[in-house]
């Protein structure tokens, strides 16, 4: 079986953060890119979703999400799954997650979910094309993420992998992934 196609989910709006996340730096590297980086160093082509082309000067792929419906963080999962039989998605606020992750979540089965051991990352998953229905049922129905998550293999992640970004001080170098 083919790879997964490796997405980076970049259509939130980031408003805790009060700027794009996907292009804030991290080291000087724009985090979706970051992400897309860990994702290539385990083997995968990359994508980067996102509601229009705002990205385009990163250099990947661009996936444009659908724009009927309600903004969803399954968005982006979802207009994957129409173009690849398999994908794994992280979001793009995940600045230090390694390809160690990603491997461990391409290891056994899918459905995949990452998981710190005490909460489930439901946007760092990996999916099927049979999965699209489902997800574009939660999507359109406003459903948390959460609920992706349900019938997913746990996949055990270190938890300062799955720090995400949500304002400028998560950033701090003192928290000790800079």
């Amino acid at each position: 079986m083919a790879r997964p196609l490796g997405v980076v989910l970049a259509g939130g709006l980031s408003r805790r953060f009060g700027a794009d996340k996907a292009l804030a730096l991290v080291d000087g590297v724009p985090m979706a890119l970051r992400v897309a980086e860990a994702m290539r160093a385990a083997g995968l082509d990359v994508v980067l979703a996102a509601p229009d082309d705002r990205l385009a000067s990163l250099g990947l792929p661009l996936l444009v999400e659908p724009d009927d419906g309600p903004r969803h963080p399954l968005r982006g999962l979802w207009a994957a799954l129409g173009v690849a039989e398999e994908v794994l998605c992280a979001p793009c606020d995940l600045p230090w997650l390694p390809a160690e992750g990603i491997l461990a979540l391409l290891s056994g089965p899918a459905p995949t979910v990452a998981f710190d051991g005490e909460r489930v990352h439901p946007l760092l998953t990996r999916r099927r094309a049979v999965d699209r229905p489902a997800v574009e049922a939660l999507w359109r129905a406003e459903a948390p993420a959460y609920a992706l998550a349900e019938d997913a293999r746990r996949v055990l992640l270190r938890a300062d992998w799955l720090q995400n970004v949500n304002t400028w001080a998560a950033l701090d170098p003192q928290r000790g992934g800079l």
